[in-house]
């Protein structure tokens, strides 16, 4: 375990021999090209674990929708955030600007701002309540495009809920 956490420019035997090959993960395109995989894995893990749970804990009772709103987009930054761990940020960002993903990335990030500004500018309920709504659908749509068919099939379903 404590080989996880070994940051420093020496490199064992074991941790070398754990580095991603260039199919993987590339070296060159990743924000922490000192990782092993074993510890890029775990920084996403733990990004992503920690991400939703603030999202999903920003939804218990008892706050006022101004703390939900920002604890939610809070989260969803640090799960989104996670893959950089993985691909590093020039990916990542490579990958949103895709033509699949370009609108829906637009729309996600918009929201995920606007939400802010709505929150701690405007301060008006209604508008952070269609921001989050907006942020909430658009960053579901941004996973479905990484699930083959994910988009397909989901369309498909509306249809036949809709003709029936």
């Amino acid at each position: 375990m404590a080989s996880f956490f070994k940051f420093s420019s020496e490199k064992s035997a074991d941790v070398e021999s754990q580095k991603p090959s260039s199919t993987s993960i590339s070296q060159n395109d990743s924000c922490f090209p000192q990782l092993s995989l074993k510890e890029r894995l775990l920084g996403f893990g733990m990004c992503f674990i920690l991400g939703t749970m603030i999202s999903f804990l920003s939804f218990l009772p008892g706050k006022s929708i101004y703390a939900t709103a920002t604890l939610y987009s809070i989260g969803n930054v640090i799960s989104i955030t996670g893959t950089a761990f993985l691909v590093g940020f020039q990916k990542q960002f490579k990958n949103m600007k895709d033509k699949t993903r370009l609108l829906t990335t637009l729309v996600f990030l918009s929201s995920l701002i606007m939400t802010f500004v709505s929150v701690f500018v405007f301060k008006m309920k209604i508008l952070v309540l269609i921001f989050v709504v907006i942020q909430f659908l658009s960053y579901f749509w941004y996973t479905l495009s990484y699930i083959p068919y994910g988009r397909t099939i989901l369309t498909k379903c509306f249809e036949s809920c809709i003709k029936s």
